[in-house]
């Protein structure tokens, strides 16, 4: 019995190394993430904004869906046009925490095609976080649940 134990697990081993897939090119070329922005009556620190554009940037480049995430303004070589986005986030809703409730805000996404401004996919997604979070936590809270609805989008 003990000595099959050792086996088994070698073999399990090798069927899940064998089913892995193989990194597959990305979907898209690149995508430029414009800085978020907020609506007039939205409460939000520009700390909290530059954070979050940050941390979506970072988040952006691990989900493998795109060869290169670029800052606001950066230029795409005109080949990769056509298989490039443009990613705009909006903030238009926030409401303040009050313990035990969650801090929220709604989100207003919208992703283009590079090459001809096309909207390829536009939603409005609420992401929250702690009361007592800092700016720098709550960017990394809004950017993690705004790049899971990216990927949901464009998957």
């Amino acid at each position: 019995m003990r000595r099959l134990v050792p086996v088994a697990l070698l073999l399990g081993l090798f069927a899940v190394a064998v089913s892995l897939p193989a990194n597959a090119p990305p979907k898209y070329k690149t995508i430029e993430v414009k800085h978020l922005t907020k609506a007039d009556n939205v409460d939000l620190t520009q700390d909290y904004m530059n954070y979050a554009y940050a941390h979506l940037r970072e988040d952006l480049q691990k989900t493998n869906l795109f060869g290169a995430v670029v800052d606001d303004g950066g230029t795409v070589a005109d080949a990769d046009a056509a298989d490039s986005l443009v990613l705009q986030c909006n903030v238009t809703d926030f409401t303040k925490a009050h313990f035990p409730v969650v801090a929220s805000a709604h989100v207003d996404i919208t992703i283009t095609r590079r090459s001809d401004n096309t909207v390829v996919q536009h939603t409005t997604t609420k992401v929250a976080w702690q009361p007592n979070s800092n700016d720098d936590a709550k960017g990394k809270l809004s950017s993690g649940q705004m790049t899971a609805e990216i990927k949901k989008l464009l998957k």
